[in-house]
């Protein structure tokens, strides 16, 4: 097995995968030969076809129908919502997965005992969007909320020098407590995702520890700074946060948990789910018919939903089917270059609160622990936590470094007490950040589900919605579903 280098995110699929430990990263993936085995699953398991197998690799041809109500490609939780929802209504549904595990970006690969995220971090709880749509289509998920731990903060704020404050109140003087607070009334007054974050706070609160802590509270939920963040977003997303309170929450199990709910939604109304990768999206008379799966298989659809990205999407019908405006949007898309750090460690890092906020550091801006909530996703007897920091280079490896500094300024004792360290990179090609959340590109700016192809939808992180990062995809799901029901 080889890398293409030029290929390669950085997202650490293959590194987790691997039943050998023959995959490492420093932000690039390598492989150590006299360790592989040529077992395929890292091939199965990468995005952006960065690996290249020593011997053939054949696909099973899968036994899907000739025609279904919908196909949907991709099963991240966009397409899965979308089958779910359709399926229950009675559309016969199938959807088409490339890699060898079904979620894309929200699930978990079992890695050394631990789930490890593919990039899901959203977990509001019931109230969320995620959380109400779960409901709706009925798939059951259990939650453990900081109610039921007896917790009260979501969060608590550390410094890179050392200072510590259980919250942003407790940072800041009574006025400017009084002042922040009313930051959230700026709603309707003007066009807020003209202004940034920044721009905006600073109207009512001149304190530079304070906006430090914003920003890297934005960097926590976004991979921006507030610069690049509108105010707008992030009234939105600290609403969201807010409402959540005490009933912010964590899936039993893990966020794998919501996958699989609405896979069994899906199989329950006599939707398919098959591993096939789509290579094609047939399209007559500008209406979409169907795809093709590698291998040249058509299946046809009365309606195709695509759940991979907003330039996949361009690939798979063509660029000169679609409006030359239309293209040109999606090449000017900005994106979000992020990274995370996965780690497993002998004693908790947080036990203050499941996440932590950290100004003022090189990359590092909060973090996240999953076994504060639910102790079964890590072995027993460790603890994991998830790293979060924006990619401001294309030196992986450099901005790592970088990160690793910081968590020995917040930890001192950090390298005697790790078990586990996964660096986990999304960039470039990468599907999932393709639409950052920054001006022109929030709310209803986001690309419409109903793409000017008749038949052919989007959903997933570049449909239109606002809010926490990932907790949006509903929005574009319910917009599409109002168009085809």
């Amino acid at each position: 097995m080889r890398i293409q280098e030029d290929r390669c995110t950085g997202c650490g699929y293959c590194l987790l995968i691997c039943p050998e430990g023959a995959i490492s990263s420093d932000g690039w993936a390598a492989i150590d030969a006299g360790k592989c085995t040529d077992c395929n699953l890292c091939f199965f398991a990468c995005p952006n076809d960065a690996l290249m197998a020593d011997v053939p690799v054949r696909r099973k041809r899968p036994q899907a129908g000739d025609h279904y109500d919908a196909v949907v490609i991709g099963t991240g939780i966009g397409g899965l919502m979308a089958g779910a929802a359709l399926a229950k209504e009675g559309w016969e549904v199938a959807l088409f997965e490339k890699l060898s595990f079904v979620g894309g970006r929200f699930t978990e690969i079992d890695h050394r005992g631990y789930r490890v995220t593919t990039a899901a971090w959203t977990s509001l709880g019931k109230r969320c969007h995620i959380g109400r749509f779960l409901e709706e289509v009925g798939a059951r998920v259990e939650y453990i909320s900081l109610k039921d731990l007896g917790r009260s903060h979501q969060s608590s704020i550390r410094f890179r020098d050392g200072r510590e404050y259980p919250s942003l109140e407790a940072m800041l003087s009574p006025r400017e407590h009084r002042l922040y607070l009313s930051t959230m009334a700026g709603r309707g007054k003007e066009d807020l995702r003209r202004v940034s974050t920044r721009a905006y706070l600073e109207r009512y609160v001149q304190n530079e520890d304070f906006l430090a802590t914003i920003d890297a509270m934005v960097g926590t939920a976004s991979g921006l700074r507030i610069e690049e963040f509108p105010a707008s977003e992030y009234i939105q997303s600290t609403i969201d946060i807010v409402s959540a309170g005490q009933e912010f929450a964590f899936p039993v199990g893990g966020v794998r948990s919501i996958v699989e709910a609405l896979a069994q939604v899906i199989r329950k109304h006599g939707g398919e789910i098959f591993n096939a990768e789509v290579s094609s999206i047939v399209i007559e008379d500008q209406e979409a018919k169907g795809v093709v799966l590698l291998g040249q298989t058509f299946v046809g659809a009365g309606a195709v939903v695509h759940n991979v990205g907003a330039r996949a999407l361009v690939r798979l019908v063509r660029r000169d089917r679609l409006p030359e405006e239309y293209v040109g949007r999606i090449e000017r898309l900005i994106p979000m270059d992020c990274a995370a750090l996965i780690l497993g460690t002998d004693v908790p890092l947080l036990t203050e609160a499941p996440m932590l906020v950290t100004p003022r550091c090189d990359r590092v801006v909060g973090m996240f622990a999953p076994t504060f909530f639910d102790p079964s996703v890590a072995p027993p007897g460790k603890h994991m936590v998830d790293v979060f920091f924006p990619v401001h280079s294309a030196h992986r490896t450099r901005e790592l470094d970088l990160a690793w500094g910081d968590l020995r300024a917040l930890f001192p004792h950090i390298d005697d007490v790790l078990d586990l360290a996964v660096p986990m990179f999304f960039t470039g090609a990468w599907t999932g950040a393709q639409t950052a959340q920054t001006f022109g590109q929030v709310g209803e700016e986001r690309l419409d589900p109903r793409t000017p192809i008749n038949g052919l939808y989007l959903v997933g992180m570049d449909a239109i919605g606002s809010g926490v990062a990932g907790d949006l995809m509903p929005i574009g799901v319910r917009r599409m579903l109002e168009y085809l029901l």
